[in-house]
């Protein structure tokens, strides 16, 4: 857990360093507190413990506070930032690959009840009030735009533009 949350830190960093001036930020960093919840809990869950009620109590301090709701079943790879706070949704069944950065307002979840949440690749940003709804895949150095509303899989190395999403590929076409 230690290593994760250490790479986690070190993206707060320019220089890629985990010192104690990047911890002292984190720990000011309202994005930063709800990866550390988070991952505490993650790996509870994972030792087959609940940590309830405490969790309860955390995972709400958190929402509060931070308007950030990452459920512990999450499956969150490492070097994750939460760039800007607020707004931020996840769906249980959510699965992210490793160095994933995404902004305020972004939702991740299912089909209003129906099947599960996205499963998103390595190094992907996802950009400001974005929406990833469904059981889809995106996937590694993929490209979410501000307020995209992202409800198909996207291959690899795109760019999610709009409201329905237009898949720009690195060849340069649109779709």
């Amino acid at each position: 857990m230690f290593e994760v949350i250490r790479k986690d830190l070190s993206r707060l960093d320019p220089e890629g360093n985990a010192s104690a001036r990047t911890l002292v930020a984190g720990l000011l960093s309202q994005g930063f507190q709800a990866i550390l919840v988070y991952r505490f809990f993650h790996w509870l869950q994972q030792k087959g413990w609940s940590g309830q009620p405490l969790r309860f109590f955390c995972e709400r301090f958190i929402e509060i506070t931070a308007g950030i709701s990452i459920p512990a079943r999450c499956r969150i790879g490492e070097g994750f930032r939460i760039h800007h706070f607020g707004g931020i949704i996840f769906h249980p069944t959510v699965q992210i690959g490793h160095n994933c950065t995404l902004y305020q307002g972004v939702t991740i979840g299912d089909r209003g009840g129906e099947g599960g949440a996205a499963k998103i690749g390595d190094n992907v940003l996802i950009g400001a009030g974005a929406k990833i709804i469904g059981a889809i895949e995106i996937g590694d150095h993929c490209v979410v735009g501000a307020n995209a509303v992202v409800t198909r899989s996207m291959p690899a190395g795109t760019t999610a533009l709009g409201a329905p999403c237009r898949l720009k590929y690195p060849d340069g076409r649109i779709e």
